[in-house]
């Protein structure tokens, strides 16, 4: 592909930032469309709901790696909320191994699905609800923190999709901007839209 041919200055202008939205906006609901589309052939009797479910974590896993890296974000997280259990486990994670679970009011995860609204965190050890002994068991280190509640189509908060450590060009990690909420805004509605496809 042929460069953009851009200065900075040219990439700061907001109608610049707006196609970069848009472009960001529209790879992953292209991805999304193409993953939900072997769905649409299935039978929806119950005995079929395992195996959509099998197809809804690999839509899942598409959105999330895609998503890190439309943020370009150290890392993603998909919590699912278990209700009787009273924790949020990930579904998805990129950039770790095993199963994270957290208290379904236990640091910016839980503090973001107890309040039903989006977070943003520029540096998240000077933020109170930030649950350190996670960072202590991974060794990663936590800085920039976005996430935003998953709901279903009552309005009931049923997950939280988390993204950590955005990068700048340079790599350095900075903060989540006004941009980036509305990108996973929708990344929150399509995951709220194929839960219900699985719900039937």
């Amino acid at each position: 592909l042929q460069h953009h041919g851009l200065s900075e200055n040219q990439l700061d202008l907001k109608i610049s930032r707006v196609y970069k939205l848009l472009g960001a906006c529209v790879g992953v609901v292209t991805g999304c469309l193409l993953g939900m589309s072997c769905l649409l052939f299935m039978d929806t009797d119950k005995a079929d709901r395992a195996r959509k479910a099998k197809e809804l974590k690999s839509i899942f896993d598409h959105i999330m790696t895609e998503g890190r890296a439309l943020f370009n974000a150290d890392r993603a997280t998909l919590f699912m909320l278990d209700e009787e259990k009273h924790e949020l486990w990930s579904q998805i994670a990129t950039g770790t191994k095993g199963i994270i679970k957290v208290h379904e009011d236990e640091g910016i995860a839980g503090a973001c699905l107890q309040s039903g609204e989006i977070i943003n965190i520029e540096n998240a050890y000077d933020d109170k609800r930030f649950n350190q002994e996670v960072d202590g068991v991974t060794g990663f280190t936590t800085k920039s923190v976005l996430a935003i509640p998953v709901k279903n189509e009552t309005g009931k908060c049923i997950g939280v999709i988390q993204m950590l450590n955005k990068k700048d060009k340079d790599d350095k990690v900075t903060s989540f901007g006004i941009d980036d909420e509305k990108l996973i805004s929708m990344m929150a509605n399509h995951v709220t839209s194929f839960i219900k496809i699985v719900d039937g």
